[in-house]
């Protein structure tokens, strides 16, 4: 389970975070030029163990359903906001109105 963890916290800090490159802001030269002496795995890794904090973080928070209770949680309530999201931005399309 945690080897599973692991995987996608480090394909998500890949694609989303940027992997290895270190953290840049603008203008911050001197902020940048710190940044650039931390070596990439470490930057890679301390990426990683930040999703895997929110991951861990996300499962110890929020009570375990059962599969009836995520089922009604669909049918009941889900399925018909979604449809209702379609219909209208079908009919906001249709109209053309694009924000």
């Amino acid at each position: 389970e945690f080897v599973n963890m692991f995987i996608i916290a480090a394909i998500g800090a890949t694609m989303f975070l940027g992997g290895w490159m270190p953290l840049h802001f603008g203008e911050l030269t001197s902020f940048n030029e710190i940044m650039d002496f931390i070596p990439p795995i470490f930057w890679f890794l301390g990426k990683t163990a930040f999703l895997i904090f929110i991951m861990m973080w996300f499962k110890w928070t929020f009570p375990r359903l059962r599969i009836d209770q995520l089922l009604t949680l669909e049918w009941k309530y889900l399925l018909p906001i979604n449809l209702i999201n379609i219909l209208v931005m079908a009919f906001i399309v249709l109209m053309g109105w694009h924000f």
